[in-house]
């Protein structure tokens, strides 16, 4: 862990022991999870988190920030059981959000995403009991603000309608929307471009598959050299010569 990372740590520390000024812990407690690079970083966030959920209980701003360390805890888990164990406490903390604030666009989001999650780890991802609480709360999500996690609702449906089997109702065209709205609300977010270049993919559209991910190349190439995005460079160079492979280069 580097040095700014530390001292952040500390300067938490000794907030959480004082009189606490929330939107500034929040807005460090963000900052942090921006910075964080694995789960050790997001163990020692996640402690903090919970210490700021006991000075602030009513707080739904600290709670759904708490479930999105648990989503990013489960995805990063190995094991079945630490996902399941993960995830479920992402959606509990983003129940009691939506339960504090029942206008919490990120809680509805937290509750879907990891509702669906549960299932997909549990092996019920085609199952009606999960795909229609999904829909629902992206749907709240986006009446209430489409743009949380930067388009998070949208993307969050867009793989929805394109990871479904047939029967349970995978549509390209629905995909492709959601994720072209995505890929508005949040330009800068690699998921966002993937994914709708992905549901062009399938949906045998090449050449708009070939031209979202030259986008998302020129994006990619002003946000550093963080593990994620070369992750997500490495996807669409994959993709790409997939492509040319049917319609050439």
């Amino acid at each position: 862990m580097n040095g700014i990372f530390k001292a952040s740590v500390l300067s938490i520390g000794l907030l959480l022991g004082a009189e606490l000024d929330q939107e500034a812990v929040l807005k460090e407690i963000d900052r942090l999870y921006g910075v964080a690079k694995n789960r050790q970083d997001l163990l020692k966030i996640e402690a903090l988190t919970r210490e700021t959920t006991r000075r602030f209980p009513e707080a739904d701003t600290v709670s759904w920030r708490l479930g999105r360390i648990y989503f990013k805890l489960g995805k990063l888990s190995e094991a079945e059981t630490d996902k399941i164990r993960y995830f479920s406490l992402c959606l509990e903390h983003a129940e009691n959000t939506v339960k504090i604030n029942p206008k919490s666009a990120n809680g509805f989001f937290f509750k879907g995403l990891c509702n669906g999650k549960l299932g997909q780890t549990r092996g019920l991802w085609a199952s009606l009991g999960i795909i229609e609480p999904l829909k629902e709360d992206m749907e709240i999500a986006i009446r209430l603000d489409p743009s949380v996690n930067e388009g998070g609702p949208h993307r969050a449906l867009g793989n929805l309608y394109l990871q479904l089997p047939r029967f349970f109702g995978k549509d390209l065209k629905r995909s492709i929307n959601h994720f072209r709205e995505a890929v508005r609300l949040g330009p800068k977010y690699g998921e966002n471009h993937l994914g709708l270049a992905r549901a062009y993919f399938e949906n045998d559209d090449y050449v708009a598959a070939r031209d979202t991910l030259r986008a998302f190349l020129e994006v990619a190439s002003k946000l550093g050299e963080d593990e994620s995005v070369r992750n997500l460079i490495s996807e669409t160079h994959t993709l790409l010569h997939q492509i040319a492979e049917r319609i050439g280069p």
